[in-house]
């Protein structure tokens, strides 16, 4: 059983509060008032409809998939065609659409860069005290509360939360707080309107992660060629296009995350089947704290096995339960985060 979720808004402050209830869980969100500027709406009538793409035979095995992806690129022209299409339109919104990073279930996840914009490199990260974000020193989140519970049953609060506290957890990033802004009733979703036309909000939440909740597969079919079969979630960053720090790298503007509800979500803990939510969400997170993939993939063809090198929880595929921030995580974490909010 799902309470009501609601929200109240007045004079540039937003209260959320939220409570949901499910069977032996009572998970309770204490309110949260938020002192932030307002979503900021975008006016999208000019951008032209989402384009489908074409859906591949995955008939084949996982690394002739891999590599027909290689061979591919010309299916990726229409998100291209997309992202200049956006790009353009947010110029007066001082932000672009950088990045995807998605995560999939047969080891061919990977990165798609957009636009090496402002200072025309690929990278980006968050500005303490940014006044163009609404989080000061800190990194707030808000769930989407449309989206919580997956077609197999998992209502995925509890995991989100036990995500962000692992994270905000990690020893060597002391100055970085990963604050609750709550929960939204209402679809917050920027990119997944604006972008592929799929609900959510014609505006955005400057400095905010936003976990956006569980989508179709056909979202994911747009999202990469077949998509819809392989991606367990995908994570997009728009920066601004001026480096307000003058760093040489992207001024963090929008982290989105969005999960497939095409495969069987599980606390795989708990039931020992299914795909593992909190692993994903936590990878995924990872992605919205700056974290790249990492590590070395290779498949044996005669079984089809994927072996990581290292086994770590950026790798870019999904290889079972890890809730764990590795070393080889944590590197590259400290690396981001350790002199915050000196950096």
């Amino acid at each position: 059983m799902k309470k009501t979720l609601f929200a109240c808004a007045f004079a540039g402050v937003l209260l959320f509060s939220c409570e949901v209830e499910e069977e032996t869980q009572n998970l309770e969100l204490q309110t949260v008032n938020l002192s932030m500027k307002n979503m900021v709406a975008v006016d999208i009538a000019q951008l032209p409809p989402a384009t489908p793409i074409a859906k591949l035979d995955l008939k084949t095995s996982n690394l002739q998939f891999a590599k027909a992806n290689n061979t591919e690129q010309n299916e990726f022209s229409e998100l291209q065609s997309r992202a200049d299409a956006l790009n353009a339109l947010l110029i007066p919104y001082g932000v672009q659409l950088e990045k995807m990073e998605y995560y999939s279930a047969d080891a061919a996840g990977r990165t798609v860069f957009f636009s090496d914009t402002g200072n025309k490199q690929l990278g980006s990260d968050f500005v303490p005290n940014d006044p163009r974000n609404a989080g000061g020193e800190t990194v707030p989140y808000i769930i989407d509360g449309t989206q919580l519970t997956t077609a197999s049953g998992l209502n995925t609060f509890g995991a989100i939360e036990n995500v962000m506290n692992t994270w905000n957890e990690v020893t060597c990033s002391d100055g970085l707080e990963l604050p609750n802004f709550g929960v939204s009733p209402t679809d917050i979703g920027f990119i997944s309107n604006v972008f592929f036309g799929f609900g959510g909000s014609n505006g955005f939440f400057p400095g905010i992660i936003v976990q956006a909740g569980i989508l179709p597969s056909d979202f994911f079919d747009l999202v990469a060629p077949g998509g819809g079969s392989f991606i367990l979630g995908v994570t997009f960053t728009l920066t601004y296009i001026e480096d307000i720090n003058e760093d040489g790298v992207g001024d963090v503007a929008i982290k989105e995350i969005y999960y497939n509800d095409a495969f069987n979500w599980q606390d795989t803990v708990a039931t020992g089947g299914g795909v593992d939510f909190e692993t994903v969400a936590l990878h995924e997170t990872g992605h919205a704290l700056s974290q790249a993939h990492f590590g070395k993939v290779s498949i044996t063809e005669s079984n089809g096995k994927v072996h990581f090198s290292p086994r770590a929880l950026m790798n870019a595929g999904y290889s079972g339960v890890n809730r764990v921030v590795e070393k080889t995580d944590k590197a590259g974490h400290c690396s981001n985060w350790g002199n915050w909010p000196n950096n």
